[in-house]
């Protein structure tokens, strides 16, 4: 990463599913670092970690089949109901 002041370490076994990889920016200036106690800690923090599924937003084309769809079935109910 260029231009970064920053020490950085990268977790790819992060013993979950769903996240493929950690990257923990240490302070800039610490020169003594105990990089398996940081690790620890950062896999300490990612168990805490709870992950919520984005739920998928419908586009505006999805929106107007749906709201076709609704109508067609309102109609044809509402024919059906004065037959």
């Amino acid at each position: 990463m260029h231009g970064l002041q920053h020490n950085v370490i990268e977790i790819k076994d992060t013993r979950n599913d769903d996240i493929e990889r950690i990257l923990i920016f240490l302070r800039p200036g610490e020169h003594k670092i105990n990089v398996d106690a940081t690790r620890k800690d950062a896999q300490d923090i990612l168990q805490k970690v709870r992950i919520k599924r984005a739920k998928p937003k419908l586009t505006f084309s999805a929106k107007m089949m749906l709201w076709l769809v609704l109508s067609l079935a309102a109609l044809v109910c509402t024919i059906i109901y004065f037959l």
